[in-house]
């Protein structure tokens, strides 16, 4: 009790820590809302040609020459954007790797609907959809997220330095059958242990990401890897990457997610003893 006490006594009077945990406490806020990453409860995939219904959401799906189609039921209350679907609605995707196509609201049951590039056939997609229910089981278990100690000797000294020429970050998925691509922002290069290191940075749906994995991966933190942002305003200026704000990836909550798995060319050599740790209960793929 006296180390917690003392550690709460720290955490109010230190600001690098305070900054943190305000942070951290948006980070759960986040994952633990109505329809975050510990609310989806299936991922139902369809493939180009197949027809399904999926348990809980009235209606049928279809995919027909890379275009999927939502039919809704006579009388569904199945609403787009807080407008009823009361016609077939099109969803078609447009880019290569992932993308996000928009969202079905069923009351509070919430529909996501994404397409992923068919790692057996790259000129088509794939097309999941998963479901997301507030009263998930995993969302109402949760108890939070152990984290190492934060500490300042993980905040490195830091450049960034931008692509020259236009690259896809092409990654391996947790589902086997597709991949991840994202467009390559730069590298982000610091020195450990006096040995020079490079991060490959990418812009994951508006977000400045490093995926990145290292020695604790798969021991003390989650098995593939884990995540950092950095801030897209201060990119160019960028003096310093803090691992202490490393979290995990959100498959490491549900089993009903695509993440990438970092590229071996963003895997560090040594532990990085900073961040998030493997949550309670993670989910297996």
């Amino acid at each position: 009790m006296t180390n917690r006490v003392a550690s709460q006594n720290v955490h109010r009077t230190d600001p690098y820590a305070q900054q943190w945990h305000i942070w951290h406490a948006q980070r759960i806020e986040e994952l633990t809302s109505p329809h975050g990453y510990l609310a989806p409860v299936s991922i139902n995939w369809i493939n180009d040609g197949q027809s399904t219904t999926i348990d809980g959401v009235p209606g049928t799906w279809s995919s027909e020459n890379d275009v999927l189609i939502y039919t809704p039921d006579e009388g569904a209350q199945v609403h787009n954007a807080g407008t009823l679907v009361e016609r077939p609605f099109a969803f078609v995707p447009s880019v290569f790797g992932e993308e996000a196509l928009g969202y079905l609201d069923y009351g509070d049951i919430r529909v996501e609907v994404n397409a992923q590039t068919n790692l057996n056939d790259q000129d088509r997609h794939l097309f999941w959809i998963r479901v997301k229910d507030p009263d998930a089981e995993r969302r109402r278990a949760f108890k939070g997220i152990e984290h190492f100690p934060i500490d300042r000797k993980w905040r490195l000294p830091a450049t960034f330095r931008r692509a020259n020429d236009d690259e896809l970050d092409i990654h391996d998925s947790v589902v086997k059958t597709v991949l991840q691509s994202y467009p390559v922002l730069g590298f982000v290069e610091f020195d450990y242990e006096d040995e020079r290191h490079s991060l490959v940075v990418s812009n994951v749906f508006g977000h400045v990401t490093v995926f990145f994995s290292d020695e604790t991966t798969g021991k003390e933190t989650y098995d593939i890897g884990r995540v950092l942002h950095l801030d897209p305003l201060k990119l160019d200026s960028l003096d310093a990457v803090d691992f202490n704000y490393a979290f995990n990836y959100p498959c490491a909550f549900s089993p009903y997610c695509t993440c990438p798995i970092p590229s071996r060319r963003n895997h560090l050599p040594f532990a990085v003893t900073a961040g998030e740790k493997t949550p309670e209960g993670s989910a297996q793929y």
